[in-house]
């Protein structure tokens, strides 16, 4: 069992940086809203989030005065605005991972027959930006566009074994670490454990613990410094992932993900990453 992260070494976050954080926090949680594209009401911005109705209004309000969200007066209705696809085409133009590790996905896609996915590490979760759904009759879908806990997702979990502590706990702190399902690692020191165990092994998994039914395998893509800039998941269902076959696709994760790490760009880190 490895040894317990004492909060003591822990740098603390000021209170200052924490309201900032805060504040940023719930902008981003009505945005993720809205992320359907279609009209919010308040009162169900209010409800997905969380808030109270009358800090939804403030923080929504602040968003439209910036450009980020439209409102239609009449319906008292919220949605995101055209700005973002101007952020998402910039962001869109810098993914050279995803070209690289394309024909990388392919193979994996067509050796195991599942679903295999490519995210991006973010400030609160991870996202999947790329998804080749298996040729397996049944089989998981396909989740490109989706965000991926860092802390009940395979993929999750290979990014955040590799960020700094301070990072992971300022996660375990904000985010409480919901349970998905009845499985869900929600105490931080047993994460803190398994995410030991990928750094030692390579490669780590999730069983039903983001999904009833469904399981799978993910392991990190490193730049030239040794840093984790994206990590590759193989799902499927769970019936499918007994020990013997999980060990086997984290090993193949392993083996081709260091070919993508040999193609990436010197210097090479994603939008949005930080250490």
């Amino acid at each position: 069992m490895p040894r317990a992260i004492s909060p003591t070494k822990t740098k603390l976050v000021a209170p200052a940086a924490e309201a900032r954080i805060q504040s940023v926090a719930r902008a981003k949680a009505l945005l993720d809203a809205m992320a359907a594209g279609e009209w919010v009401t308040l009162r169900d911005l209010a409800s997905r989030t969380g808030l109270a109705k009358t800090t939804a209004f403030n923080l929504v309000t602040a968003l439209v005065d910036v450009g980020l969200t439209e409102r239609d007066a009449k319906a008292g209705a919220y949605r995101l605005s055209i700005q973002h696809l101007v952020y998402g085409k910039a962001v869109e133009r810098r993914l050279d991972i995803t070209e690289i590790a394309r024909p990388h996905l392919v193979r994996l896609c067509a050796t195991t027959r599942e679903t295999v996915n490519l995210a991006l590490p973010g400030p609160a979760d991870a996202m999947i930006i790329e998804s080749l759904e298996g040729s397996q009759s049944l089989r998981v879908s396909a989740y490109a566009g989706t965000r991926a806990a860092y802390h009940s997702t395979a993929c999750g979990r290979a990014l955040l074994a590799h960020k700094p502590e301070g990072f992971r706990r300022l996660v375990y702190s904000i985010g409480h670490l919901p349970a998905a399902t009845n499985r869900t690692i929600t105490d931080p020191e047993a994460l803190e454990a398994v995410l030991e165990r990928c750094r030692t092994i390579g490669w780590t998994t999730e069983y039903e613990e983001n999904e009833v039914g469904g399981a799978c395998v993910a392991a990190p893509i490193f730049n030239r410094a040794g840093e984790a800039v994206a990590a590759v998941s193989i799902a499927g269902p769970s019936s499918r992932f007994e020990p013997a076959e999980i060990e086997r696709l984290g090993k193949l994760l392993v083996a081709s993900l260091a070919e993508i790490t040999g193609q990436l760009p010197a210097h090479y880190s994603p939008p949005g990453f930080s250490k």
